[in-house]
């Protein structure tokens, strides 16, 4: 007995763009015969076109719908200058103009001030939802530190200086909204709520699949910000095993648009992808998907939905393992193919949206990949003010089925859940 097509769905994707993301997603999406509208901020090395744009928003959608983008622009500035909670309340309902009558809203990266009173509303209506979060939204960087010792760390100002209080309330309002919450464990050390595994959907079309086997290995490196993907240290190293007689051709990407680097790895041998934060993550998965053997940080431990074949690095062990990689061509050769492999059955983009789909469907009661519990048992608080921004934080998930069962009635260094 043939299976009922699909329902159809209109459904909106807002974000930042990362990694060509929401574009992605919109695709197949739409391959589908879904009605998909993208909110979103540009990225300047993924030159996509979205229906709307999240910079700015009002303007967008204004000059769209009546023309005169300039006079709106105008407009909505002297309103700023004015008032600007008069501006956020317009936009705010204009944001929810756009999500009328929506199935499903996927919310994608990025810190956005409208998210607890959109996700309200959206509630309100039955609109399902689903959270992806990706990296600094909600990673805070010395929470990070202490999870995973990762400590000294050297991070740009704008790392040390985001603000814990936004976090915390960007979090908390996902967990409190959100139908199903994608993540990873590396910036989730202030979660409660347990999520699921966020799959990288990668279109396998694109990359030309390519094992060059050298003797001489061609490596890798494109960090999109240096120094968070330990880059000097990963130099440093490949710089040791130079003056020790490893033979090697290096390849050091920066500011190269998409295809640029899909050209490069397709005609490599292995990536060295991160060393402070956790991967593999999307360098890391097109280079698997081109062909390549990887190098990156990664959590041993990782739930059987995460296992990819990589080569893990950390400070201690970088060079002994770089030098193993080096040298040994048929470990290298034998890590490309089972990196194809994996995300084939793994990552196709087919693969990723249909899950994604399931899960949000399923809701709050689908098994989740992972139970967060440093925050609730571990953490140290730096001070008295942090200790409150985290208990008051709480106080909107605290009626949670998910909380009481789970969260409520731990304690430590002050922190009272």
């Amino acid at each position: 007995m043939t299976a009922p097509p699909a329902k159809k769905m209109k459904i909106v994707i807002s974000g930042h763009e990362i990694c060509g993301l929401i574009h992605d997603l919109a695709e197949e999406l739409r391959r589908r015969g879904n009605e998909v509208t993208t909110i979103a901020l540009a990225h300047r090395f993924f030159p996509y076109s979205y229906d709307y744009d999240q910079y700015d928003l009002p303007v967008s959608l204004l000059g769209k719908r009546y023309g005169g983008t300039e006079v709106w622009r105008t407009a909505f500035k002297a309103l700023w200058e004015v008032n600007s909670g008069w501006h956020k309340s317009v936009e705010t309902r204009l944001r929810l103009s756009l999500l009328q009558d929506t199935d499903l809203y996927i919310r994608v990266w990025g810190l956005i001030p409208f998210d607890r009173e959109v996700l309200s509303v959206l509630e309100k209506r039955g609109t399902r939802v689903a959270s992806l979060l990706m990296g600094s939204d909600v990673r805070d960087y010395q929470v990070f530190a202490q999870q995973y010792s990762v400590t000294p760390m050297e991070l740009p100002p704008q790392y040390e200086s985001q603000s814990l209080a936004q976090k915390l309330d960007a979090l908390r309002t996902h967990e409190r909204y959100a139908h199903a919450i994608f993540s990873v464990p590396d910036q989730m050390g202030l979660a409660l709520r347990p999520y699921h595994h966020l799959q990288v959907p990668l279109k396998l079309s694109e990359f030309q699949f390519n094992v060059p086997g050298r003797e001489v290995p061609k490596v890798v490196h494109a960090p999109s910000a240096p120094l968070v993907k330990g880059t000097d240290k990963i130099e440093a190293a490949l710089s040791v095993l130079r003056d020790e007689g490893c033979e090697f051709e290096f390849v050091s990407l920066r500011d190269c648009t998409h295809s640029q680097v899909l050209a490069v790895l397709s005609d490599a041998d292995l990536v060295v992808d991160e060393l402070v934060t956790h991967g593999p993550g999307w360098l890391s998965f097109e280079g698997m998907a081109s062909g390549c053997a990887v190098a990156t940080r990664y959590l041993e431990d990782s739930p059987a939905v995460f296992r990819p074949p990589v080569v893990a690095i950390d400070e201690n062990n970088l060079v002994d393992e770089l030098r193993r990689l080096l040298k040994d061509r048929a470990l290298r050769v034998r890590l490309a193919n089972e990196g194809r492999r994996y995300v084939e059955e793994n990552n196709g983009i087919d693969h990723v949206v249909t899950t994604l789909l399931d899960k949000v469907e399923r809701g709050r009661a689908a098994p989740a990949d992972y139970a967060p519990t440093f925050l609730r048992d571990e953490y140290v608080p730096k001070n008295e003010e942090e200790v409150r921004l985290i208990n008051e934080a709480n106080a909107l998930v605290s009626h949670e089925a998910w909380y009481r069962s789970d969260i409520a009635g731990h304690a430590h260094n002050g922190l009272v859940f």
